[in-house]
């Protein structure tokens, strides 16, 4: 449950250096339009995250492998793996690139990206934690592997949970579009 964490303190981190040598006063001049500055700043922070998840996911495949050897189990934890990181890696990014925008202040960013962390980590097990993003994607991960992790109630938390990943994200997308084109300069 480090990658809320490591996920928001990265993306902070690019914002945050754009903010701090005034960059961005130098990239609005050139002919590049500002949802591309955006994406950009974006599609890094997602390909930093990604090429990190697949290292961890090919050790934890090896190690595994040593201990299981059972191909069916390492394709369900594969599975597994790559739902709770697709969740938590376009969730965390859109919110915390707001946060980073909103604020400014790259200390306060990562301590609300620590304290949503914390937050997953102790409501994950709650009946209600398909309402967050995070922990729902710990919780549908877990579902590929065994059924009994997950929630009980059928195919509701589960729309919810969808319904909710994807709204959540559609606004935080609008947020930083807004942002990136009202920013004080």
């Amino acid at each position: 449950m480090m990658l809320p964490i490591i996920s928001s303190v990265l993306i902070s981190f690019i914002f945050y250096i754009e903010f701090k040598n005034k960059m961005y006063l130098d990239w609005i001049t050139y002919n590049i339009p500002r949802y591309q500055l955006l994406f950009s700043k974006i599609l890094v922070s997602t390909i930093i995250m990604s090429a990190i998840c697949v290292m961890q996911l090919f050790i934890l495949s090896v190690f595994y492998f040593v201990i299981d050897g059972n191909i069916e189990n390492i394709l369900r934890l594969i599975s597994s793996y790559i739902i709770l990181n697709i969740i938590v890696i376009t969730t965390i990014t859109l919110v915390f690139a707001a946060v980073i925008q909103l604020t400014k202040n790259i200390v306060a960013s990562i301590s609300i990206g620590i304290g949503v962390s914390l937050l997953s980590m102790i409501l994950m097990a709650a009946p209600f934690s398909f309402y967050i993003p995070t922990a729902f994607g710990y919780r549908l991960g877990l579902f590929v592997i065994d059924n009994g992790y997950y929630y009980e109630g059928g195919m509701t938390p589960t729309i919810i949970g969808i319904a909710l990943l994807f709204l959540i994200n559609a606004i935080m997308l609008m947020i930083n579009l807004r942002l990136i084109y009202k920013k004080n300069l």
